[in-house]
């Protein structure tokens, strides 16, 4: 569950910052938040255990200087002390992308990508008038 919130903060991430997807596969609304099937068919084997990191292997890369890895990379210096349900409570935020699918527009749905990128963008805008105010 971890790895799945992670990946989908990413996503946010780099489609308010760029505009496109980070990922191509849908994301859809499920119990504990934001899952992207594929994913979450291929790391179902691990349960809640420690993923091996050979799973990634043959997946291709992420160039160190692309916007991938810096969307990637911001999320992962923001969150990665986060437990798996630390990381789903706030996939779960009042107006998140998660909570205006589950419940306003259809438990398990597609979550659009339009409505992360917004919602993400919205966070950003919001952060750095915050941080101007100081």
């Amino acid at each position: 569950m971890q790895l799945q919130k992670l990946v989908f903060f990413a996503h946010g991430a780099h489609l308010a910052a760029y505009g496109y997807p980070l990922i191509d596969a849908e994301v859809r609304a499920w119990d504990f938040g934001p899952v992207i099937p594929p994913l979450y068919e291929r790391l179902r084997e691990y349960g809640s255990g420690y993923v091996d990191p050979d799973l990634a292997r043959g997946w291709g890369g992420i160039e160190r200087a692309s916007r991938e890895h810096q969307a990637v990379r911001s999320v992962w210096e923001a969150y990665r002390d986060h437990s798996a349900w630390s990381l789903s409570s706030i996939s779960h935020q009042e107006g998140s992308p998660w909570d205006q699918v589950w419940n306003y527009g259809g438990r398990y749905s597609v979550i659009p990508d339009g409505l992360t990128r917004d919602y993400y963008q919205n966070r950003i805008t919001r952060r750095d008038t915050e941080q101007r105010a100081w």
